[in-house]
């Protein structure tokens, strides 16, 4: 454990209040979720105006221009917001991917760097808040679970169920959830959790989930879908209190609008909380890897953009030839 203290290179204060009942938020993200994790947090500032709110981020760093906006944001709000820079390596033998990066871990230790308060809320920086959450925390409160969560989408209960071999066992989304981090310390769940996954560094379609899923079995509290709504299908959307964009393109990528999971009720939901912080302007982003480039170049040639269909498909190729190209170089090595 102190291994991990030490691995906090760096703490970051906006402090602009002083109120010892509040709710305690948090988020783990790198550089590329900056801009999103912003607007969810005005999203929750919006929606719950006379609640005193507290962020911790965690983080492997952020720009010197996104820790400007949050400082901005900090003020605009009074809020308090604190970011933890880390040194990543304490997680290098984790298993990653381009959907998941090494920041998806970040939210195991969390409950272990906040030591203020009881519950602590983890949110992944895609979700946006469109209601108060008093009746949630009403909800929760009499509570004596480790965390407290939502299930899953239908075909992920079911799939990951069977693939994990969990009996009796709701799958949840580790999206959203709120941590008594009294018994997370006190249940080891993030050395446990590190101890599967480095034993088991394959075995994971979504590692982080997965093993929080094995680990908290019978350990937890189950909330409303309307806590962490991926389908839209399933809820009526005037219930929904906390939206989460699971799945890709996100909304401030460029492919989004045309994307089918954008619709009437969703489109500019995003870009609505988005406007209310200094990020607002800012351009949709591009896609980053050959998947994505993939992704856009067919929606494009769906919505009979030829020409710039074509463009983004010679840039899946040429990214794909060389990803394919660096994995053989590292298995040669």
């Amino acid at each position: 454990m102190q291994e991990l203290f030490q691995s906090i290179k760096n703490t970051i204060s906006y402090i602009h209040h002083n109120d010892n009942n509040s709710i305690y938020i948090g988020y783990g993200i790198d550089d590329n979720y900056a801009r999103c994790a912003g607007t969810s947090i005005a999203s929750f500032c919006i929606n719950n105006p006379t609640k005193s709110l507290v962020f911790h981020i965690i983080t492997s760093g952020l720009a010197p221009n996104n820790l400007e906006k949050y400082s901005i944001l900090s003020k605009k709000y009074s809020i308090n917001i604190f970011i933890y820079e880390i040194d990543i390596s304490y997680f290098q033998s984790l298993p990653t991917s381009n959907y998941f990066p090494i920041s998806i871990y970040f939210r195991l230790i969390l409950p272990l760097i906040i030591n203020s308060t009881q519950n602590i809320i983890y949110v992944d920086a895609d979700i946006i808040c469109l209601k108060d959450i008093s009746p949630l925390l009403n909800q929760i409160s009499s509570k004596s679970n480790m965390i407290s969560a939502a299930p899953d989408v239908n075909y992920m209960q079911k799939n990951r169920c069977i693939a994990l071999n969990l009996k009796n066992h709701i799958y949840f989304n580790s999206g959203f959830l709120i941590i008594n981090t009294f018994l997370w310390k006190s249940h080891s769940i993030f050395q446990k959790s590190l101890s599967i996954l480095e034993k088991n560094p394959t075995k994971f379609s979504h590692p982080d989930q997965d093993v929080l899923n094995i680990l908290l079995t019978q350990k937890t509290y189950y909330l409303p879908q309307i806590y962490n709504c991926i389908d839209l299908t399933t809820i009526n959307h005037k219930d929904i209190v906390l939206l989460h964009f699971a799945a890709n393109p996100k909304p401030w990528n460029i492919c989004w609008s045309l994307s089918p999971n954008c619709n009437e009720f969703n489109k500019n939901l995003y870009q609505y909380y988005e406007k209310q912080t200094p990020w607002s302007g800012l351009p949709p982003t591009l896609p980053r890897n050959y998947k994505e480039m993939e992704f856009y170049a067919k929606c494009l040639r769906k919505h009979k953009y030829y020409i710039k269909s074509f463009h983004w498909y010679l840039k899946y190729l040429l990214a794909k030839i060389k990803y394919l190209i660096k994995n053989i170089k590292k298995k040669c090595t």
